[in-house]
């Protein structure tokens, strides 16, 4: 071979060698749907909201399905079909992303146990994980299944399937939660996965289980009012005895409950009680406006617009329509999600 065709070999070699490593590591999801015509599946993230939040949703073309994307970290989701998303009532299935791929089977919401997951080295954990709760624990022992990865489980095995665990129990099973074990396993698992989103999140849900309890000093924030104007909560209660109104207009309950605390706040506004309400709204502010035109709350109304402050989550509510807290005049908190007549009680022993 004479030198130059050497030469011409030797640079092709190192062309394709840097190409080759230059080739970014994708998610590639290709799966198939067996026994039902969804036309649609959703990637539902931790801390999303279906009826609002923008859910990646994936097309499913005669029985097919493919999506593809770089995770800047690899994650968990719950898959569900859309159509079942899209009524309120639909069963997930958790799925790990990695930038790797991964390929799905998936029969019909009855038969979700049988769905078919290969690939992801983190998918094979919580297969494993499944395996091994499976033989230990039946569906009535979820108190001693929570209490075995608690203890057990996640300090062993801080990967991300433990964090998944992790933010599951602080969201659905915080009133049977250790308090120490809770900062045992969030240290494990913040150390094991550093600058991970699911580190910010779960510190904040940590702080609204430790902090927001009858007796202790209520969390203080800033949101604007429909003006734009920064309030701080600090500012307008302090010295006063005050209901801390997380409600939203497209929340019955929520806006139930309100209206019967207007008799309450034009009978003891001038004594020493207030009322502040931040309305936990979405893209924007219209349906706020006309609502408030209407009912002529004289409280002060500000906003959290797509969770922009994370109030929801600071106060251990997020997923809900919200909450009520009735707070002293030295911001203790008195009640969580009291009555009318709970509110007038206290107002009657405290400012009459």
């Amino acid at each position: 071979m004479k030198f130059t065709t050497k030469l011409i070999l030797f640079f092709s070699i190192i062309i394709l060698f840097n190409c080759s490593s230059d080739k970014k590591s994708i998610l590639e999801l290709n799966g198939e749907v067996i026994g039902t015509d969804t036309k649609s599946i959703m990637l539902i993230k931790p801390n999303q909201d279906t009826r609002f939040d923008s859910i990646i949703e994936i097309p499913v073309i005669n029985g097919k399905f493919h999506y593809q994307e770089e995770l800047q970290n690899p994650e968990v989701v719950n898959l569900a079909f859309a159509e079942s998303v899209k009524k309120g009532m639909y069963r997930p299935m958790p799925l790990f992303l990695e930038n790797e791929k991964i390929d799905l089977t998936l029969f019909t919401e009855e038969e979700f146990d049988k769905n078919i997951v290969k690939g992801g080295d983190l998918n094979s954990k919580y297969k494993n994980y499944k395996k091994e709760a499976d033989s230990l624990f039946n569906p009535k022992d979820w108190e001693e299944q929570l209490k075995w990865e608690q203890e057990y489980y996640i300090p062993q095995n801080p990967s991300l399937v433990s964090y998944y665990l992790f933010l599951e129990q602080l969201r659905y099973f915080k009133e049977n939660l250790n308090s120490d074990l809770i900062k045992n396993n969030y240290k494990k698992l913040s150390e094991s996965n550093p600058n991970h989103p699911y580190n910010g999140l779960a510190s904040n849900l940590i702080d609204a289980i430790e902090n927001i309890k009858v007796g202790k000093k209520y969390t203080d924030f800033s949101a604007p009012d429909l003006n734009g104007n920064e309030i701080k909560l600090s500012e307008k209660i302090n010295g006063k005895v005050a209901l801390l109104d997380l409600w939203a207009t497209w929340c019955g309950p929520c806006i139930a409950k309100s209206r019967k605390m207007v008799p309450l706040y034009n009978e003891y506004k001038d004594k020493g009680f207030t009322i502040i309400g931040v309305a936990g709204e979405f893209k924007n502010t219209d349906r706020l406006v006309k609502f408030l035109e209407k009912e002529k709350w004289e409280w002060i109304n500000l906003v959290e617009l797509d969770r922009q402050n994370n109030i929801w989550q600071k106060y251990g509510v997020d997923g809900g329509g919200g909450g009520i807290f009735l707070i002293d005049e030295n911001g203790l908190i008195l009640a969580k999600d009291p009555t009318a007549e709970e509110v007038r009680i206290e107002l009657e022993s405290r400012l009459n």
